[in-house]
């Protein structure tokens, strides 16, 4: 029997589904069941083809998707195999290396300390970081919004990655990678996307609130929201539920896996955790309105950072989030969406997106980055945009346009 035949849902588990979901609706009428409810059937089935398609057309050995709203899972399902040769199918609680998603989280744990009264943004990473020398000329702000010029692509960075693997305690142990290198640009005056900037950051959240960072995003962050299968990316993470990684397609048309000695624990805030699509949806509550945050920390995380000149950031980058706008509607109307990406190389992707004045939130993450893998993201807006009743959308009352650091 064929892979095609097995994996997830193949053409044949799509008939049965829409078979079934047929039938599902003979017994709704029948039974009085309300159009309400058949309607959120109806979404649920639309949302699963979508899933099997994107998984088809992008050649995926897997694909995990949820949805958020308001403060439930809405919608998580898995297709395709977690691990091709051992015939592991994957399911919602197969966790995925989600890269620069911990960006995101960072920003989440900073905004904390903000809501907490622990943490100024204003303040010089120099009030408490010494080193490198240069943290004196930048706002932690600054570093969150890569505003502060510290270098992104180091030769260090690819020696911790696949020469010296180690499992990295601190985030202080992991500057090699960067602090021997000078800023790019003088701090505000530019942007430069860094990883290395977010384990500076991470190590400011240790300083912050005197416990280790890893410590503090597990009590402040993933346990007050419910995430329960997020950790660091050590070598004994994820021993029973991290997919396979695969890196390309050979000739035959087969999944390549990718290198198994590698480490990512040194990027900390930067790229180091494995996730689940449950658990990215689970953290985006967190930005849907006051009560985890305060409205300083809120407006942090939906304001994009000014530069010197009075201009915004060009990625509109605020705390650890891009900020964009979305249209949900036939109408001209827009509402603020926070966004980011995550890409693990030869190895894996992920996405969140974020509409906070809806409630509503969607993820993905699969073991394989296909080719133009971004073209995914907009297609998954799709299916959020299907779930969101704009008649439950709410302005923010305190939104600005961009935040001064």
């Amino acid at each position: 029997m064929g892979k095609e035949f097995r994996c997830g849902y193949g053409k044949f588990e799509v008939k049965k589904m829409l078979k079934n979901y047929l039938l599902f609706g003979l017994v709704a009428l029948f039974a009085g069941l309300s159009l309400r409810a058949y309607a959120a059937d109806d979404k649920f089935y639309s949302a699963e083809q979508k899933i099997v398609e994107l998984k088809e057309e992008f050649n995926l050995p897997s694909l995990s998707v949820a949805i958020g709203l308001n403060n439930r899972l809405a919608f998580a399902r898995a297709v395709g195999y977690s691990d091709i040769e051992k015939d592991l199918e994957a399911n919602t609680d197969t966790q995925y290396s989600v890269g620069s998603l911990s960006k995101p989280m960072t920003g989440l744990a900073v905004a904390r300390l903000v809501a907490t009264g622990k943490l100024d943004l204003r303040q010089p990473v120099s009030d408490y970081l010494e080193r490198p020398q240069y943290t004196s000329k930048f706002s932690i702000a600054k570093l969150a919004a890569h505003t502060a010029g510290v270098p992104h692509d180091t030769p260090e960075r690819d020696l911790a990655e696949f020469i010296d693997v180690k499992d990295h305690q601190r985030p202080m142990d992991a500057f090699y990678v960067f602090d021997k290198h000078p800023l790019l640009f003088e701090p505000g005056t530019g942007q430069h996307y860094s990883s290395n900037g977010y384990i500076l950051l991470s190590a400011v959240i240790e300083e912050a609130s005197s416990k280790g960072y890893v410590d503090y995003l597990s009590s402040e962050v993933w346990d007050r929201l419910g995430m329960k299968a997020t950790e660091l990316d050590t070598s004994f993470a994820g021993q029973e539920s991290e997919a396979t990684y695969y890196s390309s397609v050979n000739k035959e048309g087969l999944h390549v896996r990718s290198l198994d000695k590698r480490d990512r624990s040194f990027l900390f805030g930067g790229g180091g955790f494995i996730s689940t699509p449950t658990d990215l949806v689970r953290m985006a509550q967190a930005t849907y309105g006051v009560g985890y945050l305060s409205v300083e920390a809120l407006q942090a995380l939906s304001m994009p950072v000014k530069l010197r000149s009075g201009e915004i950031n060009e990625e509109k980058y605020s705390l650890g989030w891009r900020v964009a706008s979305v249209k949900l509607g036939k109408d001209d109307k827009s509402w603020l969406a926070l966004h980011h990406g995550g890409v693990t190389d030869n190895a894996a992707t992920a996405y969140l997106l974020v509409v906070p004045e809806c409630k509503a939130s969607i993820a993905f993450a699969t073991n394989y980055v296909p080719g133009q893998f971004w073209r995914m993201r907009g297609r998954i807006t799709s299916i959020l945009k299907e779930y969101i009743d704009i008649q439950s959308c709410d302005r923010w009352s305190f939104a600005q346009s961009s935040v001064d650091a």
